[in-house]
């Protein structure tokens, strides 16, 4: 008594075809675990790098704001002070102005 296997079967009935299988199946993970760990290597190089260069301008912003406030105190020490204003007056001219009678109301209860 002979017993049919279909050519699908054989390999898997085979020790040294599963082997392979597997040794080949385990390879393929390892090579997608490298590229991926490869992937991420790149992106969080690229990340500190983005990180490192919004640094430096950042850095170099605040470095040129001090040196344009530490310029202006030593232009201001250089010129004379103008004189200090007095706050309780305030100068200026008034025109008096006749409303239209037409006027539509202005503010929070009128319509602009």
């Amino acid at each position: 008594m002979t017993l049919r296997v279909s050519a699908a079967e054989l390999p898997a009935r085979n020790p040294i075809a599963r082997s392979l299988a597997l040794a080949v199946l385990g390879v393929a993970l390892l090579g997608a675990a490298i590229m991926g760990a490869v992937v991420f290597a790149v992106l969080l190089g690229l990340f500190a790098v983005g990180y490192l260069v919004s640094l430096a301008h950042a850095s170099w912003r605040l470095f040129r704001a001090q040196r344009r406030v530490a310029n202006r105190e030593h232009v201001q020490q250089r010129q004379p002070q103008p004189p200090v204003a007095n706050p309780e007056y305030i100068e200026g001219e008034y025109e008096v102005v006749e409303a239209a009678i037409d006027a539509a109301p202005r503010g929070p209860g009128g319509t602009a």
